[in-house]
């Protein structure tokens, strides 16, 4: 859950993401001191550390470019799970991890024509596929708890999005 909440910042306003941290850094409230250091690289690479004089130095991933606050409140895609999905597609054409270069072209082509399919469907005026019914009634969670970031303390705030996602390698 600990580890989820650090995920969870990036559902917190921008000019909000300092005081999540500091929740999560709370000796007293905060997360156990084994997920500190993941803590601490997150702040470098995705925040940026506090300098001596209280300002930060440039993240290496800018937090406009992985927060997805606003993103959410606007019905945007959040993630790149269509490009996860293609990789996995094509992962089950080859059902192997190092092909030949033949046939990784041959399942390309195989891949290329289920979505060459697909597309004239849609084209055809029928809907995309539908996310699984897990997946939409999470993300109306989300939203909710989003449209509701105000109202929340924090870390209970942090909690309730860290709640609604899975984290998987």
């Amino acid at each position: 859950m600990q580890a989820r909440m650090i995920v969870a910042v990036a559902f917190v306003p921008v000019n909000s993401v300092d005081t999540a941290l500091d929740v999560l850094s709370d000796n007293q409230d905060g997360i156990s001191q084994d997920l500190q250091p993941v803590l601490d690289w997150f702040e470098d690479n995705y925040v940026g550390r506090l300098n001596r004089n209280g300002s930060r130095r440039q993240p290496i991933f800018p937090i406009r470019m992985w927060n997805v606050f606003d993103r959410t409140l606007n019905g945007q895609e959040r993630t790149n799970n269509h490009a996860e999905a293609a990789h996995r597609r094509l992962q089950s054409v080859l059902q192997m991890d190092h092909p030949s270069i033949w046939k990784f072209v041959d399942g390309l082509r195989r891949v290329q024509k289920e979505r060459d399919l697909l597309f004239e469907q849609m084209v055809a005026g029928n809907p995309p596929p539908v996310k699984r019914r897990k997946y939409r009634q999470a993300d109306s969670r989300i939203l909710s708890l989003v449209r509701d970031f105000e109202h929340r303390p924090m870390k209970e705030y942090l909690r309730g999005i860290a709640h609604n996602f899975e984290m998987t390698d």
